[in-house]
This record gives C-alpha cells, sequence and structure tokens, in this order.
C-alpha cells in the first residue's frame, strides 16, 4: 500500500511537539518539471519530481530522533529509515560525571548502509562514496573537542559478512582538515574498501580577499581493485562563484566546471561543462537562469550533448522549506 509518510510523519512530530515541547527540526525542497529532448529523429518528454528531505527529527537534551533524509518519489512504496542517537556524554554529565572536551554519542535503529564522514565539498554531488552495507546499524561516535573524531559501526544482525566500518576525521589546523575510513563489506556487496579525503581553506590559509577552498578524496574497492579520485577547487568573488571538479575513475578522466552569476536580484545565472574522458565527442554543454518571487524558484535549464546530438530544456520550480 502506499503510504504519503512524510507529510504524516511530519504532522506527527508536529503533534508531539506541541505536547512536549520537544523541538522539531523538518527541513528540504519540493521540485517539479519536466524534461523536454529534441535530438535529430525525435522529441521526448519525461518529468522531473523529487522530494528532498534535509532534516527531519524531533530532540531533547540528551537524544534525538531521526528520519533519513534522500530524494524520494511522489507516490513510492518508502520504508522509513529511523535513527536514534543518545548524547552519552551529556547524559553522564547530568550524573555528575564530567567528560570535559569528549563527546560520546551511540547511534541505533533501521539506519541501512553506514558511510565514514569525509571532509570533501562534492559540489557536483556525484561521488561514489564508500558505505558499509548495512540493515540495522549501530554507531558509536568519539570526538575530542573539533580536532579528532573517531567513528565505529556495525551490523550485529549480519552474522554472515560481520559488516564493521572505522572511521576517523581529523583538523590539526585552522583552514585543515583530513579524514579516513574502511570497511569490510561495501554497500554493493564487495568484499571491503577504504576511503581517503582532505580539504584546505585557501583563503584562509594565504590571507586572500575572496572565498578559494580545495578538496580531494579517493575511493578504493578491495574486490575489484579499482580507485576513483575526484578533486575540486570552488571559489567566489562578489558575483560570481565557480567551481571545477577532476574526475579519474579507475582509468577514465572526467572534468566537469560551471560558473555563476548571482548579481541581478533574486536571480541566477550559470554556464557548465561537462567533458567525459576528455574528449570532444563525450561533451555536454549546460547553461540556464532561476528567478524566485514568493518563495517559489523558477528555473529553465538547457543541455547540449555533443555525442547525440541531443538538446533539452527543463523548465522547473521548487519550494525550499
Amino acid at each position: 500500500m502506499k503510504k504519503k509518510f512524510v507529510l504524516t510523519l511530519a504532522l506527527v512530530l508536529m503533534v508531539a511537539t506541541t505536547l512536549v515541547a520537544f523541538p522539531v527540526e523538518f527541513t528540504g525542497s519540493i521540485k517539479a518539471g519536466y524534461k523536454l529532448t529534441f535530438d535529430p529523429t525525435a522529441i521526448a518528454a519525461s518529468n522531473t519530481p523529487e522530494i528532498n528531505i534535509d532534516a527531519l527529527s524531533v530532540s531533547g537534551d540528551f537524544w534525538k530522533v531521526g528520519v533519513a533524509g534522500g530524494t524520494l518519489a511522489f507516490d513510492t512504496d518508502n520504508a522509513i529509515a529511523g535513527t536514534l542517537s543518545i548524547y552519552l556524554d551529556k547524559a553522564l554529565a547530568e550524573q555528575g560525571v564530567d567528560m570535559g572536551d569528549v563527546t560520546v554519542t551511540l547511534a541505533i535503529g533501521n539506519m541501512g548502509d553506514v558511510k565514514p564522514s569525509d571532509v570533501y565539498a562534492d559540489t557536483n554531488d556525484k561521488v561514489a562514496e564508500l558505505a558499509m552495507k548495512g540493515t540495522y546499524s549501530s554507531k558509536v561516535t568519539v570526538g575530542y573537542t573539533d580536532m579528532v573524531t573517531v567513528e565505529l559501526a556495525a551490523d550485529p544482525t549480519n552474522t554472515a559478512d560481520k559488516p564493521i566500518m572505522l572511521g576517523a576525521k581529523f583538523a590539526p589546523v585552522d583552514g585543515v582538515k583530513a579524514a579516513v575510513g574502511y570497511t569490510n563489506f561495501t554497500a554493493s556487496g564487495d568484499k571491503g574498501g577504504m576511503t581517503a579525503s582532505a580539504s584546505a581553506d585557501i583563503a584562509a590559509l594565504a590571507g586572500l580577499d575572496f572565498a578559494l577552498t580545495a578538496s580531494a578524496i579517493t575511493v578504493y574497492n578491495f574486490d575489484t581493485e579499482k580507485n576513483n579520485l575526484y578533486a575540486e577547487v570552488n571559489g567566489s568573488f562578489e558575483d560570481i562563484s565557480a567551481w571545477a571538479e577532476y574526475q579519474l575513475l579507475d582509468t577514465t578522466s572526467n572534468l566537469i566546471a560551471k560558473v555563476t552569476y548571482a548579481g541581478i536580484e533574486n536571480m541566477g545565472i550559470y554556464g557548465k561543462l561537462s567533458l567525459a574522458d576528455f574528449s570532444d565527442i563525450a561533451t555536454t554543454i549546460g547553461f540556464g537562469a532561476d528567478y524566485t518571487m514568493g518563495g517559489v524558484k523558477y528555473a529553465l535549464d538547457a543541455e547540449y550533448a555533443a555525442a547525440t546530438e541531443a538538446f533539452s530544456l527543463t523548465p522547473s520550480v521548487k519550494v525550499s522549506f
């Protein structure tokens, strides 16, 4: 049976807030539109609706109950994945045990696959991240100030594969961060993998008067012996922002770059270039504009794919909450 669980659960949480005065966080966006594709032989149309739930949770002083976010179809029958996070350091402090600068958080529930933390910017949102295969997973996170965080996750219900995840994140100096992660059983069913990432706020380190950051991440699969590397530079000056990402996917090199201008009130204009395997034949050029009025973003995106000679237009509307 199809369930409209997102709005129903939000209503339940809001009622609970009224009754017991626990704060609720509910943020995300709803986007709907059509993609019209014109190629040399045909015209095709498809719809592009999506609901993005960034955060849906209710919290107390020593705990937080959160519902997994992500992109959800409008009417797909989805199981609800939820996590109970318990702030053990705060609970112990209430009992008179002072942990100082150490934090300890226990997370348990049907949270599914668990990813180690990383520090990659991922503006393009296309990284094939490492994740431990799990269903009823649990995770313990121990942190010391903002300098070090260590994570350990496992799914005790999977006695055959015994999946575990280890991760650590470091901030040795201001403006520099690094992270590593490992699992013995990946979300794709492969027998293990590891990841490492690093980021630097170049503007802060060099004292620049404009924003400039750089970050990179590598993901290695023990089973396939393949490595994916992503590196990104992201900067902005006044009304212009830009980013570029280099991808080395095993032996294939790709490059994606985007420039955005926001100098017109309530309006944004962008241009985007994608080179697959550094090939002119596989070049994709994109451009578009959006205008926000009454809390609704109206957008028109266009894209030309050189390989197929296909040109597409995507009008859409989006509300963020």
